[in-house]
């Protein structure tokens, strides 16, 4: 399949762990309630969202994203931030992530897939960019059917009980192996 800017393949999947993105969730306008109306909405809202990548800050692409509504002739749109989290990353080499793979291996019985970025979005920037720990989101609860934020999202129990042999695990091997762990500095 070809995606946007003409990529396919690995270069589509680079782009989505290495750009920041702008996602469309949802609009809302116009009468929707019982029979039919034939007027012309006077209001519309649209719901977006940011994914951001290294060095950007959401408050810096907030003010960016108004200016570009005002210079488009789009100064009426009120626009309203509702937070925002900046991007984190620890480095895929790091001694804890190392850590974290190994033990994921031994766990689920199998190499696992190692992606340096995921499009998603969590507060976890505390931890990493203000205390200098490093993260890792370490999946493995779900399974190809699991529809992983869908309204009939599910997890299996044998899925679930092994998540937790694996934290049991990482956090033993961190008791244990101090060098894998890390201390700020």
């Amino acid at each position: 399949k070809e995606y946007l800017l003409g990529l396919t393949g690995v270069e589509s999947q680079k782009a989505l762990c290495f750009s920041p993105t702008c996602n469309i969730c949802g609009f809302s306008a116009g009468y929707s309630g019982p029979g039919a109306k034939t007027v012309l909405p006077a209001e519309a809202t649209a719901k977006v969202d940011f994914r951001l990548v290294e060095a950007q800050k959401p408050d810096v692409l907030f003010e960016r994203l108004k200016r570009h509504l005002l210079r488009s002739g789009f100064g009426d749109i009120e626009v309203t931030n509702l937070g925002g989290y900046e991007p984190a990353r620890t480095p895929v080499d790091d001694p804890f992530v190392t850590q974290v793979i190994r033990i994921a291996g031994t766990v689920y019985g199998k190499k696992p897939v190692v992606k340096p970025l995921t499009a998603g979005t969590s507060p976890i920037y505390v931890v990493r960019n203000w205390m200098g720990i490093p993260v890792a989101s370490a999946g493995g609860v779900g399974h190809p059917g699991s529809m992983v934020h869908a309204p009939n999202e599910n997890i299996r129990i044998e899925d679930f009980s092994r998540s937790i042999k694996f934290v049991a695990a990482l956090i033993h091997s961190y008791w244990m192996n101090p060098a894998g762990s890390h201390q700020k500095e």
